[in-house]
């Protein structure tokens, strides 16, 4: 019966559980756009102050759930939302579920499951944003989920960041999505470690290598203007450099490498992955051809 009253009488826009400095930036965003919200954390001191700014604090989490047609999850991970909702099961039916805490892809399967189960939709993203940066224009969220809930739910998304984008419909891609892009920025990270490690050994100051990756960064933008002009649709021929002109490349630095007596695995690795290609016959083509190449090897 108190559900019944809560949905009657105190029915919000949004909710949100999880309070966290993400979740409390997540709430703040929505208040600021406009929409009436409920609030819920295990804590509920950190609730204090989105309530005395005008959310309403629910007293659990199904209370929370049943207040509004829709609620954003941001806990610590998957497996926490999925024992939260567990118990708050009864609150579900016809509700959407947003969630925006973080774990693999077999946890985000589970959790869309459970949803389905209990007659919800879901939604899952990533927050490629520090909480201070949400509702900025920037800010990407990169979510999943059918093409009628991005429909319905993206202005809500795109309150928390004005550039998120809807990138399929599995539950679990978005695992592979933030590990490919971590590789990304892992690989430039690594990049520049290997590369300090060759500076070092031939002398050359860190602060002198350090002060010069900049310049060479400039090469970034061109680099991913090749991958994207190449790589989404598979067109390989004709490219500015082809894939032999990178393995000659790739060949001296490593040899630099080996002469001067360092550690070597990274572009070791460059030098096979190119000769995968080479051995396919893909000389000329791109390089970023290789993702094929290595896509069929098991």
């Amino acid at each position: 019966m108190q559900l019944v009253i809560l949905e009657e009488f105190s029915m919000t826009d949004i909710s949100v559980i999880g309070l966290g400095s993400m979740g409390t930036a997540l709430a703040r965003a929505q208040m600021k756009a406009g929409r009436s919200v409920t609030v819920w954390n295990r804590t509920p001191e950190k609730a204090t102050a989105l309530g005395s700014e005008g959310a309403t604090v629910a007293a659990t989490v199904s209370e929370a759930i049943s207040a509004s047609p829709v609620t954003i999850t941001c806990v610590k991970s998957h497996p926490q939302t999925i024992e939260l909702l567990s118990n708050a099961a009864n609150s579900l039916p016809n509700k959407t579920i947003i969630e925006l805490s973080t774990g693999g892809a077999e946890d985000a399967e589970d959790l869309a499951q459970l949803v389905e189960n209990a007659g919800a939709s879901w939604m899952v993203g990533i927050i490629n944003a520090y909480p201070h940066m949400i509702g900025d224009k920037d800010t990407v969220l990169s979510v999943v989920g059918t093409e009628e809930q991005w429909k319905i739910h993206g202005p809500i998304i795109r309150n928390l960041g004005g550039s998120s984008v809807h990138v399929g419909g599995q539950a679990g891609m978005l695992a592979a999505l933030f590990a490919g892009l971590f590789t990304v920025r892992q690989g430039f990270m690594w990049g520049m470690i290997y590369g300090a490690l060759a500076a070092k050994k031939a002398g050359i100051p860190m602060q002198t290598f350090s002060d010069l990756v900049p310049i060479s960064m400039g090469m970034m933008k061109p680099y991913y203007d090749y991958f994207a002009a190449t790589a989404p649709q598979a067109t390989y021929d004709n490219p500015p450099a082809s894939m032999s002109t990178y393995a000659a490349a790739l060949e001296d630095v490593l040899a630099s490498f080996e002469a001067l007596g360092v550690r070597d695995e990274l572009p070791r690795l460059f030098v096979e992955m190119a000769q995968l290609g080479m051995d396919q016959g893909l000389e000329d083509k791109a390089l970023t051809a290789i993702i094929d190449v290595l896509a069929q090897k098991q």
